[in-house]
Order: structure tokens, then sequence, then C-alpha cells
């Protein structure tokens, strides 16, 4: 299990994540928001985890079929062996540059036929429902910049393979696939921008940029469902999902999650199709609503259950003000998260599974909890003493009760007392937290 490219870029992520915090402060542009960004790292490194967890079965099936049905042997790198020959030239070619000039030309050509794959993958998981579902976290923030760039789902993975085993047909190594695609999201993490407007006429016709993907996020009526393309926008220009941009998109989804919880984030739409398949008559429309558009509803559904909410140009962002005391408590739980977590997904080959799937478990159960805390859910304050009772539990097995797990104890019980001076900000709703900051303050 070896780290990929992505693991490595997290860190540079979360630098220019800080930079883009700091000149959004500086030139007051109000690009961030504290729970929305804490949400978008939770599923960010949710993603990694899910990306570990079930690697074993994305990644099998590409195998499986490059060593047994691939068309092509398409190299990775150039031949040793032919660099050192002294072979005739052909056509006033050395051996050594045609080597390494199809090697060259695989690598191209498989930037081509992954970012026509990574197309349709993308475009079908905004029109099939059971897709969108997965995809669907992506564009859960009302905010666009850098944080959002890494805001994942966790199982979108799990169908969405199955677009690139054709380039496992045509003999494109696994290597080189693989590569290829972790460049793909790399460059796409970095056009998450709004302060970028436009950048060269010639590099907007031709790779997918800040404009054209803000477009993409966009729910506008005229950017819903436009500029697919992951690298690349032409292919959006072939098949006629192109659109520039016009008018400042407002950023979401139509039907608001209404929720900083990266559980209920990736959750959220499946139950939503079991609500509706719940009300259906027929099992056919059950069935169909797994691959249906989005905003399908059955014909035998009365008028006012198939109306749909319609774009609101006043849209209003979802936001709860947390108190200061939770607002703190919420970020170190998060920054201790997020480390332990980054650092299980840095040493994963290193770590025994058993222990790294503890970790695992728990950065889960700790996004889960911070998310609640965000939300105010009343929730939180029984799960929460619970996670910190089995952290408590961890440390004393782990660390074998050594000198440096006492006092790990006395904060963890430090942590439940700070909860608990605040639990009366929990289940009051947005109107009763401010009306109980006014009384304080007065």
């Amino acid at each position: 299990m070896e780290r990929n490219l992505v693991i490595l870029f997290i860190p540079f992520l979360f630098l220019f994540i800080g930079i883009e915090i700091v000149f959004s402060r500086v030139r007051n542009l109000k690009l961030y928001r504290f729970s929305d960004s804490l949400n978008n790292f939770a599923t960010g490194i949710s993603n990694q985890i899910f990306i570990i967890v079930f690697h074993s079965i994305t990644i099998a099936g590409y195998l499986w079929i490059y060593y047994h049905w691939r068309i092509f042997d398409l190299p990775a790198w150039p031949d040793e062996s032919v660099w050192r020959m002294s072979s005739p030239d052909f056509l006033g070619i050395p051996a050594s540059y045609r080597s390494a000039g199809i090697v060259v030309l695989t690598w191209v050509f498989c930037l081509f036929f992954y970012e026509l794959a990574y197309y349709w993958n993308h475009r079908l998981s905004h029109e099939v429902n059971f897709l969108w579902a997965g995809h669907i976290v992506h564009h859960q923030s009302e905010e666009y910049n850098l944080g959002v760039a890494f805001r994942q789902a966790s199982f979108r993975g799990l169908f969405t393979w199955v677009f690139y085993l054709p380039l496992a047909i045509i003999g494109f190594p696994p290597i080189v696939m693989g590569l290829v695609a972790q460049l793909s999201l790399i460059y796409q993490f970095l056009i998450h921008v709004r302060w970028i407007r436009k950048l060269p006429s010639w590099f907007e016709a031709v790779f997918n940029t800040p404009s054209h993907h803000r477009v993409h996020h966009g729910i506008n009526p005229k950017y819903i469902n436009k500029n697919y393309g992951g690298m690349f926008i032409f292919f959006d220009k072939w098949f006629c999902t192109f659109e520039p941009e016009a008018e400042e998109p407002v950023y979401g989804i139509t039907t608001r999650l209404d929720s900083f919880n990266p559980f209920w984030a990736n959750l959220h739409y499946w139950f939503a199709m079991f609500e509706l398949g719940k009300g259906c008559k027929d099992w056919k429309d059950r069935i169909r609503i797994l691959f249906a558009a989005p905003g399908w509803m059955p014909k035998t559904f009365s008028e006012t259950e198939n109306k749909t909410k319609s774009y609101n140009e006043t849209f209003e962002k979802y936001d709860v003000p947390l108190p200061k005391g939770l607002m703190i408590y919420s970020a170190f739980w998060s920054c201790v998260t997020l480390f332990g977590s980054f650092s299980a997904l840095w040493l994963a080959s290193d770590i025994p599974i058993v222990i790294l799937d503890t970790i695992f478990f728990m950065s889960i159960l700790s996004f889960v909890c911070i998310g609640g805390i965000c939300d105010l859910r009343k929730w939180v304050l029984y799960l929460e003493p619970i996670r910190l009772c089995y952290l408590g539990y961890m440390s004393f097995v782990i660390l074998e009760r050594s000198s440096i797990v006492y006092p790990l104890l006395g904060f963890f019980s430090v942590s439940w007392v700070w909860l608990l001076v605040h639990r009366e900000y929990f289940g009051v709703g947005k109107e009763g937290i401010v009306e109980n900051e006014l009384l304080k303050e007065n």
C-alpha cells in the first residue's frame, strides 16, 4: 500500500488554504466560514480513508482486466535495454529515441482517454441518481474555495471505477493510469478559487479553469449540469455542455443539506431516495429512482409532491452561530483528528491493519461528533462523551500505562467538562443561540 501523490500533496493543499484564508481576510473577501471549512476537511480526509479501505475492490478490477484482456502492451517507462543497444536507425531515428517517443505517446494518450472517461463519469454522476448520491457531497458547500476542493465523497469510488476499465482494455499500465488520475485530481484542486477571474484566452479555450469550474458549481438555472471537464474543457464544447461564466454563481445544491456533519453529507441523498421509494406504489418506480435523473418524481405522486424547489436569487446560506467556547473546542479536536488521520494515511503501509482500522474508526467518529457540534445537535451530548471515553481506553491500552497516559486521561476529562459547560446551546436552534448570547452580553 504505497503513498499516492494526493496524500503527498495534502500538506501543500493545507498550506495553500492557509494562504488563501489570510488573503481573504486582508482583502475582506469572506471566502471561508468556520463550520463549512471544518466539514470540508472532514469529508476530504474521510474520502482518503475510504480509498484505502476500498482500494482492493476499486483497483482489482482494473488490474484483472489489464493482465488478462489488454489489447496492446504499452510501455510505462523506456526499456533500459533499448538505451544500451546499438541497433540500426529507422528513418534516421535511433532506437533509444523511438522507445522514449512511444512512452511519451503512452502518457499523452492515457491522459486524453482518462479525461474522456472522467467527463462521462462526471456527467452521468449529475444525471443518474445513484451516482449523484455520491458526487453530491462535493457540491454541498455553499462557498467556493480551495477547502471545497478538498471536499470529496467517501463511497463514490465504489461505483465510478468501471468508467476507467476501457483504459485497461486498451493496455495503459496501472502505474500510468494511477499517476495520470492523481495529477488530474491535483490540478482540479487548484482551480477551486474565486479570486482568479480569467486566465489567458488560449488557456481558457483548452483547459478547465477557475471561471469554467465556478460555473459547474453554480445553481443558477443556466449553470446547472454544465462544464464537466477535469483538466480540459474541450470535451464540454464537443458534447454541448459548455457554458461560459456570465453572472456570479450561487453555490451549493438546490435542496440544501442543512448540516455540517460529514457522515450525513455522504448518506443524506441515499435516505432521500429511500423515502421517495417508500411513497411509490409501483416496484418499477422504486427501481427507476436509482437510475432516474435527480429531481425525478413518479407520475403517481400528486402535483404538490411533484413540485420541486425553484432557484431563488436570495439564496440564504445554512449556518449555525457557535459560541466561542465551542468554536475553540471544534477547532482543536479537528486539528488533532486531521493530524492523526493524515499521519495514519502517510504511514498506512507500516501500521498493522488492526491499529490502522482503529485509527480510521476513531477519525470518522470524531468527525461525526465535530459535525454534530457545528450543527448544535443534542445527541452530541451523549455521543461525544462516549468518544472521549473510548479515546481514553485506547490510550490506556496502546501506551501500556506509561506516564503520559494519566495526563491524557485528565485532558479527556477536561474536554468532557468543557462540553458540559456549553450544554445549554445544544438543540435550541439558531434563534436560541443568538438569544443566549445577547442575554450573556447584557
